[in-house]
């Protein structure tokens, strides 16, 4: 069969056509944030006008609030769950309609997969493509985190393809041959404001900078600290990048040539990534862009792959550090925020990098409104941790910690050093009520 035949033959005309290969007790897994197809999840209901059963739906980190996810009747046909938290999965957890599925970014696919053959289910991969090309590749664009693992273990696999989706280089590439079923859409790749930058975020992007020389290897997340990190590290020299998610921010780096990953040690000459969140500047940076490589999670972001790079620095970000080092970084008490994504992989593999080194950067304190409607300051430096509250990197592999107030250097300190390392970036106002508490437990 030629590819133009193959390709005629897989082509449907709706969403809703291709959607009729979902069959009860089928295990329906969701490409993650940017890549999701959300042609085709827009019509899921459909699942349920044909009376399908028993099928869990598996999303991660989705953009798209879709309606289904807030509706009760849905739960007849799927349960949701997601690896993820963001927004709208947040709402539908807090509605009692989504459940969060605990895993490392590593293993996340290998056991919930596990389980799904355990009970005899059918994985299907829901996923965006840039279109095929003549060689019979389609790209999976933004995202190779864990799609293309999924992929590998005998999911059936559904697209939705849209010329508006960059072509990425590396995991990405798919050959029609796996592909069950597609349609094609005109719609645009999703896109994320730039994320804005204050003093405070400036200052301890300053802090954070005095730790990373040139020649450093380089793995910073999206949001308003990475993004101030990124800024102050223009004038190094010969930086790399080896990370998860590839932004707009280490896109600005390699443009102003402070990246040029000649000195990794692994992989030189690239940047790797299993992910891309940005804007369309971004996206077309990334369009046919053999510079930057996308590999799957179980690769970029497995330690003992990181910890082949040269002068590692893992940047990431927590809600609360308590006064021993331990990090919660996904959930703020007993309620569930985020995940916690690939933080403890990149720690562990930066640590073990010759001349790496982890760093947790934060804003010290963080606002809230009392019961009289006023805004009142808490510190994110705590004693201990709220009940309920998850450990997303425990004591045992923190590093540096940075705020605007400086940076504590906890690798290899004692209980007692940490405590008084950690109150020294803690807000002034709470320092003395810190100091009180570790006296009173007996660790400071």
């Amino acid at each position: 069969m030629s590819l133009s035949e193959e390709y005629n033959r897989k082509k449907k005309n709706s969403a809703g056509e291709v959607l009729q290969a979902i069959q009860d007790g089928d295990y329906v897994l969701s490409a993650q944030a940017m890549a999701e197809p959300v042609s085709l999840l827009e019509q899921m209901p459909l699942l349920r006008k044909w009376g399908r059963k028993g099928i869990t739906y598996n999303s991660c980190m989705p953009m798209a609030d879709l309606p289904w996810y807030h509706d009760p009747a849905m739960g007849e046909t799927l349960e949701h769950v997601s690896w993820f938290f963001s927004a709208p999965t947040r709402k539908a957890h807090a509605e009692g309609l989504c459940s969060f599925l605990p895993a490392g970014s590593t293993s996340l696919v290998r056991k919930t997969l596990q389980r799904a053959a355990a009970l005899h289910r059918r994985p299907v991969l829901l996923a965006s493509a840039s279109p095929m090309d003549s060689h019979g590749y389609f790209s999976l664009s933004l995202s190779a985190l864990f799609e293309r693992d999924i992929i590998e273990r005998g999911a059936l696999v559904l697209l939705e393809v849209s010329p508006h989706f960059p072509r990425t280089w590396g995991d990405t590439l798919l050959p029609i041959s796996q592909v069950a079923a597609f349609v094609e859409t005109d719609r645009r790749a999703p896109v994320s404001p730039l994320p804005g930058m204050g003093d405070l975020d400036r200052k301890i992007a300053a802090h954070v900078a005095e730790l990373i020389p040139d020649g450093s290897t380089l793995q910073l997340g999206v949001g308003h600290i990475p993004s101030a990190v990124a800024e102050a590290l223009k004038d190094r020299n010969h930086l790399g990048i080896h990370t998860g998610l590839f932004s707009d921010s280490l896109m600005d780096l390699v443009r102003c040539g402070a990246v040029d990953n000649s000195r990794k040690g692994f992989l030189e000459g690239v940047s790797l990534c299993a992910f891309a969140n940005g804007s369309q500047a971004l996206y077309d940076f990334l369009d046919d862009n053999p510079g930057v490589v996308f590999r799957r999670g179980t690769f970029a972001n497995e330690p003992k792959i990181i910890a082949r790079n040269r002068n590692m620095v893992s940047l990431n970000t927590g809600l609360e550090i308590d006064l021993t080092g331990q990090c919660a970084a996904e959930t703020m008490g007993a309620t569930q925020f985020s995940a916690t994504g690939a933080q403890t992989e990149t720690v562990q593999g930066a640590q073990l990098s010759p001349g790496g080194k982890s760093i947790l950067a934060l804003h010290s304190v963080y606002s809230i409104r009392n019961a009289q409607g006023e805004k009142v300051l808490k510190s994110k430096i705590v004693p201990y941790f709220r009940p309920g509250t998850i450990v997303s990197t425990s004591r045992n592999e923190i590093d540096y910690v940075v705020t605007e107030y400086g940076v504590a250097w906890l690798r290899g300190a004692s209980v007692k050093e940490r405590v008084k390392e950690l109150i020294a970036v803690a807000h002034p106002a709470f320092r003395e009520k810190l100091r009180a508490e570790a006296r009173r437990c007996g660790i400071g």
